[in-house]
């Protein structure tokens, strides 16, 4: 089969994916908007088609003037950015795809889809909004919106937290989870270097990762426990750099040091070295969309905590694989570090539960076969 992708850009969550495809036989071309900071192009090199130049005019001029004092401006064209529309026909018609994956409900994939049905190519929607969620909006613009990109989707996402109290299925949305290749079983791991027990946490240097909560909730434990936090942050613009040397300086002020390690723009080999070294991984954000790490923590017999504004809590096995806290809830964060680095021998045992729980729920036939379900339905139609 043939698969043309289409995303803003081409993220460290699609590298397994991309090795399934690859592996099975597969053919695959990846377009994408643009290009990150830290990418692995091990299977599978994107083609960045950008924008059109009249879209990078108006780009240039909405971040650098018009909203050069707000760190969100440059996501604007994530919903907005207008594609180069005959250099993307090109590529579509050279590669002549069997299925295309669209990223998102944007104007970039409105003008995709519309390419795409154009060459009678099936489209499917990938994006992050769960399968279990609050009622649709049915106003006359997301009607529009709807109509306008594909019908059926794919998601990482099966529901936001772990609570469905409320939610109602989306009956063309497909649970297709995020993949990850195991990496250390439990039996070749070793816990608690230094004999004291490390905490690990990744994410761009931004407010809502509270990575703030996070220091605090280790420093408020520290007369009962003997714990490292180590954090692994992207810093790629000045809003980044801002919020590093705030968090920076508490643990200067607070005499931290020598309990919390600040890294900075690790690339895949050195992130793969801290989940070695690691006993316990958390995501302490509020405003995740879907995070990947609390499986590739788990890939390296590592037990996960998550807040429950995380698209991919319901990825941990509670009290099994590890924990999910309150979002924004130090206390509850607290709560749950301590139900796990309180006990050494059960820490181990859940390390080596979410070895198994990846093995048998996050490979490329649990993906796989989501996509050949939305086949038949779009062949049916």
């Amino acid at each position: 089969m043939r698969v043309l992708y289409m995303s803003h850009r081409y993220h460290t969550n699609q590298t397994t994916i991309m090795k399934g495809w690859k592996e099975n036989g597969h053919k695959v071309c990846f377009l994408s908007q643009y290009a990150g900071k830290v990418e692995d192009y091990t299977y599978v090199k994107p083609i960045v088609v950008g924008y059109s130049a009249v879209f990078r005019a108006f780009d240039y001029l909405y971040v650098h003037f018009l909203k050069r004092k707000d760190p969100f401006a440059i996501d604007m064209k994530l919903k907005c950015g207008v594609p180069p529309l005959f250099k993307i026909a090109k590529y579509i018609r050279n590669f002549k795809p069997d299925i295309a994956i669209l990223r998102e409900r944007s104007i970039y994939t409105i003008c995709m889809y519309a390419i795409c049905r154009h060459y009678r190519i099936p489209a499917i929607l990938y994006n992050l909004s769960p399968v279990w969620d609050r009622p649709r909006k049915m106003d006359l613009a997301h009607r529009i919106v709807w109509k306008l990109t594909p019908e059926y989707r794919m998601t990482p996402t099966n529901l936001v937290g772990i609570d469905f109290t409320g939610l109602v299925k989306d009956e063309r949305g497909y649970w297709a989870p995020f993949l990850m290749e195991p990496q250390l079983p439990p039996e070749q791991k070793t816990y608690f270097a230094d004999d004291r027990i490390n905490i690990f946490c990744i994410g761009k240097y931004q407010e809502r990762k509270n990575h703030q909560m996070m220091i605090e909730a280790v420093e408020e434990l520290l007369p009962k426990y003997d714990l490292h936090l180590t954090i692994a942050g992207e810093i790629s613009n000045s809003f980044h750099e801002e919020y590093f040397r705030k968090v920076s300086d508490y643990v200067r002020e607070h005499g931290l040091e020598e309990r919390v390690t600040f890294l900075v723009n690790l690339n895949r080999t050195a992130v793969a070295e801290e989940y070695k070294k690691a006993d316990v991984y958390v995501v302490p954000s509020t405003g995740e969309p879907a995070s990947i790490t609390v499986i590739e923590a788990m890939a390296y017999s590592v037990p996960a905590i998550s807040g429950t504004d995380n698209g991919t809590a319901s990825y941990i096995d509670y009290g099994k694989t590890g924990y999910v806290f309150e979002d924004n809830n130090k206390e509850d964060l607290k709560e749950k570090l301590e139900k796990i680095i309180g006990d050494r021998e059960n820490l181990v045992r859940m390390g080596a539960a979410g070895y198994r729980h990846v093995e048998e729920n996050f490979q490329f036939r649990n993906y796989y076969g989501q996509i050949e379900e939305i086949m038949r339905k779009l062949k049916t139609e």
